[in-house]
């Protein structure tokens, strides 16, 4: 009973770092071994953020802005990607950088949204399929909670040493600074900027588009962020034109799926669609990296093996969003009668 209790936490502990780092095109098949030195970071994160966000009895708005925070955590105080000129030895902030900044905000723009969008949103939406019924109840108890923050600060702690130890390069104060200000208001928004979980009570009388056509916007949308972003500097595009563009995609994603979200019949399944837009972006990416390009984002060489390996690991995620796909309908009812009966 245990085990199936806590079954859909299992899955989001390996979903999340297998999203941000294996169908990103970051590492090879032949690499799935780091799968498990990114579980205390990538997944811890991603549990800690959902369970909190359900346990206060908040949805996706709240979910979204703690995977912002944790976008933060990770890429300004652990990594330092948003302050490093040469992280990886990949110069990630030469165009359009900011000397008085000390960052690229269109590489910042790009590097968060990954996290909100993919890391941790996709892989919660996936996870929360997996559990049916269960999609909006709290996953762990207690004990089990703390276990998922000690997690999480372990993953913390040894990404920090990694990047310390390989990199040797630390931010100013006034950047960490900084980075801890966004925290503490993406924090105060998320908690007091939206109070009520997932209403299922209607605001607008439109009708709500299917399921394929959240899957296919959702595609395109981030299909669109990830092309612009990469051919932007590429072509030699004006940089503050790029981010504003790259902040216009965003916003007109946020304005159109919350849009959505107010019609009535909204719920797990439309979120789990448009999951399953932004995994079917991350596998083309990656494909075409891995054929075209040779190699990962990180400069690895790539096989056919790593094709293979690609194409199965994209599979097997949109496997897991059918599955869940399977298993909400059910849920819809329930979730209802369950808010109806917290708000009465």
């Amino acid at each position: 009973m245990t085990i199936r209790r806590i079954g859909p936490a299992l899955a989001l502990l390996i979903i999340s770092p297998l999203i941000a780092e294996f169908l990103l095109g970051d590492f090879n098949i032949r690499q799935i071994a780091f799968a498990l030195v990114f579980v205390p970071q990538y997944g811890g994160g991603a549990l800690l953020a959902r369970e909190v966000t359900r346990r206060t009895n908040r949805g996706w708005p709240t979910m979204l802005l703690l995977a912002l925070v944790f976008a933060l955590i990770t890429e300004g105080f652990t990594n330092q990607t948003l302050f490093n000129p040469n992280y990886a030895g990949q110069h990630l902030l030469a165009y359009g950088f900011i000397p008085a900044l000390g960052t690229s905000l269109h590489f910042t723009t790009y590097l968060l949204t990954l996290h909100v969008v993919w890391s941790l949103g996709s892989s919660i939406a996936i996870a929360e399929g997996l559990a049916g019924a269960r999609w909006r109840e709290p996953w762990l108890r207690l004990p089990g909670l703390l276990v998922c923050s000690f997690l999480f600060l372990i993953g913390c702690a040894m990404t920090t040493s990694f990047t310390l130890r390989t990199f040797h390069f630390v931010a100013s104060v006034g950047q960490f600074a900084a980075v801890g200000v966004c925290i503490l208001l993406a924090t105060a928004v998320a908690f007091l900027g939206f109070r009520s979980s997932d209403d299922p009570s209607a605001t607008s009388t439109s009708r709500l588009p299917s399921a394929g056509v959240v899957l296919v916007a959702s595609l395109l949308l981030c299909s669109a962020f990830q092309f612009w972003f990469g051919y932007a500097p590429r072509h030699g595009v004006n940089a503050a034109f790029a981010l504003l563009s790259l902040i216009g995609i965003v916003a007109c994603s946020l304005a159109l799926f919350g849009k959505w979200s107010r019609r009535a019949g909204w719920g797990p399944t439309s979120v789990l669609a448009a999951s399953m837009g932004a995994v079917l972006t991350y596998g083309w990416l990656s494909l075409r990296r891995f054929i075209v390009s040779g190699g990962t984002s990180l400069g690895v060489p790539t096989t056919p093996i790593d094709v293979v390996g690609q194409v199965c690991l994209l599979f097997l995620m949109l496997g897991l969003g059918y599955i869940g796909w399977r298993r909400l309908p059910a849920a819809r009812s329930s979730g209802r009668e369950h808010f109806a009966n917290e708000t009465t």
